[in-house]
C-alpha cells in the first residue's frame, strides 16, 4: 500500500488530502482491515482505460467500500486513467460516465504521464477537497440545528451565485 499527502488551497482555507493506494490489488483487497476504512472522508476509485477487467473489477471494490460501512455521504470519484493511450481503450467514456452516475459519483479521466491529461489529476484533490470542506461546513451548522430534525442540504455558492467548488 502507498501513501501520499496533498494540500490544496480552498477559499483561503488549507486542507490536507492523504491517500492511500492499493493499485487494485487483490492481495491488498483482503489484507486491508477495517483501520483502513475507519473516519473514511472520500473514496477514489480508479480503473484502466485500457483494461476491461480493471473497468468490471470496480463493482467488487464498491461492495467492499460498502461493507465496510461507509456512508452513502461520504464523496466518491471514478477515475479513468491512462487516456493518453487513444488506440488502446477498451473502456470508452460513455460506459465510464453511465457507471459513474449509477453510482453517484463523479468522473475524470486522465493520464499520469502525459502532462496534457496530468491536469485532472490536480482538479480530482480541488473537487474532492471543495467537497470535503462544503460537507464539513453543512455538518456543523448540523450540530447547530435541532437534534432528530431532517436537513435539506444545498450546495455551496459564491456571491455571483456560481458554484464555489472547481467541480
Amino acid at each position: 500500500v502507498d501513501f501520499r499527502e496533498k494540500t490544496v488551497e480552498i477559499e483561503g482555507e488549507r486542507i490536507k488530502v492523504q491517500v492511500w493506494d492499493t493499485a487494485g490489488q487483490e492481495r491488498f483487497r483482503k489484507s486491508m482491515v477495517e483501520h483502513y476504512y475507519r473516519n473514511v472522508h472520500a473514496v477514489v476509485f480508479v480503473y484502466d482505460v485500457t483494461k476491461m477487467t480493471s473497468f468490471t473489477n470496480l463493482k467488487t471494490w464498491i461492495e467492499e467500500c460498502n461493507g465496510h460501512a461507509v456512508p452513502p455521504l461520504v464523496p466518491r470519484v471514478l477515475v479513468g486513467n491512462k487516456c493518453d493511450l487513444k488506440d488502446l481503450i477498451q473502456v470508452p467514456s460513455s460506459m465510464a460516465l453511465k457507471f459513474a452516475d449509477a453510482h453517484n459519483m463523479l468522473l475524470f479521466e486522465t493520464s499520469a504521464k502525459d502532462p496534457k491529461e496530468s491536469q485532472n489529476v490536480d482538479a480530482i484533490f480541488m473537487c474532492l477537497a471543495c467537497r470535503l470542506k462544503a460537507q464539513r461546513s453543512l455538518l456543523c451548522r448540523d450540530l447547530e440545528g435541532r437534534p432528530g430534525q431532517p436537513r435539506r442540504l444545498e450546495p455551496t455558492h459564491d456571491a455571483n451565485g456560481k458554484n464555489s467548488c472547481p467541480c
